[in-house]
């Protein structure tokens, strides 16, 4: 579990310069003690600050940091494994060469937003999910985001059905320069040049007019030959995004067929009745499954007991650590042990199955000191997956004849991060055959480990039969690269066929959701013409495990002077006291923000108090 420290001071002063607080402001008490500079005796002296606390307050300089909605400065923190995608059910466009982002921007009116988490898929006459989109035709899709670049030329490939365009910008920039236009059914190209390793803005559009429908980017590089481009090259922004990532398949059991968009009203807090979640590629009623992913805020610390009801399966993730395990096919209503939780963001993984009859998924705060008795507020949620539980997941869906006394295999690639070690394995497979004892099946990870999850059971039969099981023996193995699922028919006499093969492969690993490095630069404070000295410089913090939050002051008596100051020495203390620089007019601060890329610190307000001659 993810252990946050709350880091809070009382400071003096009896009036605030400029702006308002918020709840949990500090309203201090007047500082009695004279300053190291005190005025002449007969001369009346006051005490004043200042205090950034919401988001009128912060209005300096982001350098990987942002500024939440509440009123916070952050790090930023982002959806990592695929682009943001939004869309319009009517808006199209035919003359990609000719035709801006701001004109396709401008019919992106669903109102709904999902990650794009692959760049190569045809969806034939119907069309993506997650997107609001209600037509197989007349619609047009853009998705925005980040993909990682390694210093030299690249080359970009778009098929696009009915047409297409990409976009590129440097980093940290908006300056974009089109790559590509391509025009159904002729496949372009075009190149770019990576200046250096990093996350290069990318933008991409294609627009459906008749037909069937279908977008496929491949790209290849330095040291990489031409591949569709991987998932795990992508991510966008999610501060001040809210809800969580939610994903239905089409099969109980977090197999089959994917779809996800981020859940702005519904985050596993539903009741489905007899039907199905909506534009999730969902058409049966039962047999599907649903997760949601993303990050809970909470505001008071303390220790608090979730209550997970759901019809059927269920398992919860709360700060990586599996919480509730009782992914089956009866419904269950249950409370987890309760859990200290301090201010902050937690990661949050959340998982339904339905398997027949109604379908519900409804996860609350049943005790603690805040939330209780409700459904998870959507503005305390946001679709930052952590690193602590992720998946992978494909299908292959192409009919193998199993040979009398013989073998066949199926294959899925599975785009997992370089390196990432499997922790759990859902796999299902779907066959014909006439005797079901004949057949011994395996499946065989990309390092060459295997299980054998059949071993001749079973014995006369007919019709289609699927079968799943959740696999730990092959932990630890590597997660990237291709499957195998091998099928044996070991008695003579009788043939078969292997109909599916599924897999969604867990682990904890991939691109970090929180920036390493971030700053925030205030601008130059004004404090008047009569400050006589500082008395204290203070915050209030959350600081998540694996975070650090450094700051730094510096003070003139012109802004020409601040901007030519020194730093301070960095303070980690937020009742440090007296700042260490001398008390003039014009004051500024620095917020440092490091993080090993999972947790985060949050910075909620700033304070300076001051003492000034009275005139």
């Amino acid at each position: 579990m993810t252990a946050l420290a709350t880091c809070a001071v009382a400071v003096g002063a009896c009036a605030k310069a400029a702006s308002q607080p918020d709840a949990g402001a500090p309203d201090a008490p007047m500082i009695d003690a004279g300053p190291p500079d005190a005025p002449p005796p007969d001369a009346a002296t006051t005490a004043g600050f200042f205090l950034d606390d919401n988001v009128g307050d912060f209005t300096g300089t982001l350098d990987g940091a942002v500024i939440e909605p509440w009123g916070a400065v952050a790090p930023r923190a982002y959806y990592t494994g695929a682009l943001r995608a939004r869309a319009s059910d009517d808006g199209v466009f035919s003359a990609p060469a000719s035709t801006t982002w701001a004109q396709v921007e401008a019919t992106l009116a669903t109102g709904k937003v999902a990650p794009m988490r692959r760049l190569t898929t045809a969806w034939g006459p119907g069309t993506p999910a997650g997107l609001g989109l209600t037509a197989g035709d007349t619609f047009t899709v853009a998705g925005d985001g980040e993909i990682y670049l390694t210093t030299g030329t690249w080359t970009f490939y778009v098929l696009a059905d009915d047409c297409g365009f990409l976009e590129l910008a440097p980093p940290n920039t908006a300056t974009f320069t089109r790559v590509v236009s391509a025009t159904w059914p002729t496949e372009a190209s075009g190149m770019f040049t990576a200046a250096t390793d990093g996350w290069y803005p990318i933008r991409v559009a294609y627009s459906e007019n008749v037909g069937d429908s279908q977008l496929a980017v491949d790209a290849s590089g330095p040291g990489l030959a031409r591949a569709p481009i991987s998932r795990q090259r992508l991510r966008f922004a999610a501060s001040g995004m809210t809800g969580l990532a939610a994903t239905g398949f089409t099969d109980a059991h977090l197999l089959g067929d994917a779809q996800s968009t981020l859940d702005a009203t519904a985050p596993a807090g539903i009741d489905w009745m007899t039907g199905a979640p909506g534009d999730l590629g969902i058409t049966n009623v039962d047999g599907f499954s649903t997760r949601w992913a993303g990050q809970l805020r909470v505001d008071t610390a303390g220790d608090y007991t979730f209550r997970y009801v759901t019809d059927d399966g269920q398992r919860l993730w709360i700060d990586g650590a599996l919480v509730q395990d009782l992914y089956d096919d009866t419904t269950h209503d249950t409370m987890t042990s309760a859990m200290t939780l301090a201010t902050g963001w937690h990661a949050l993984v959340v998982d339904q199955s339905e398997a027949g009859g109604g379908a519900q998924a409804k996860l609350g705060i049943a005790a603690g000191p805040a939330l209780v008795g409700a459904t998870l507020p959507i503005d305390h949620l946001r679709p930052v997956e952590a690193r602590a539980e992720r998946f992978e997941t494909g299908t292959d869906r192409t009919d193998r004849p199993i040979p009398d006394n013989g073998q066949v295999e199926s294959a899925i690639a599975i785009d997992a991060p370089i390196g990432a070690k499997t922790r759990g394995v859902e796999v299902a497979w779907t066959f014909d055959h006439p005797y079901r004892g004949d057949l011994a099946i395996t499946l065989i990870a990309p390092d060459g480990s295997s299980a054998l999850v059949r071993d001749h059971v079973g014995g006369a039969t007919s019709g289609t039969v699927t079968e799943h099981v959740h696999l730990a023996s092959l932990d630890d193995t590597t997660a990237s690269g291709t499957w195998r699922l091998r099928v044996q028919d070991t008695v003579s006499l009788d043939t078969g066929t292997l109909r599916d093969f599924e897999l969604t492969v867990h682990h904890h690993a991939g691109e970090a959701p929180i920036a390493p490095f971030a700053s925030y630069l205030s601008p130059v404070k004004d404090l008047g013409m009569h400050v006589t000295a500082y008395r204290a410089f203070s915050w209030q913090a959350s600081l998540g495990a694996g975070s650090a939050l450094r700051a730094y002051v510096r003070s003139g008596d012109t802004p020409a002077a601040i901007a030519a100051a020194a730093w301070s020495s960095p303070l980690v203390d937020p009742g440090a006291g007296t700042p260490p620089v001398p008390a003039t007019r014009y004051f500024q601060y620095r917020l440092d923000f490091t993080s090993d890329g999972d947790g985060a610190a949050t910075v909620d307000w700033v304070r300076l108090d001051h003492q000034e001659v009275v005139q």
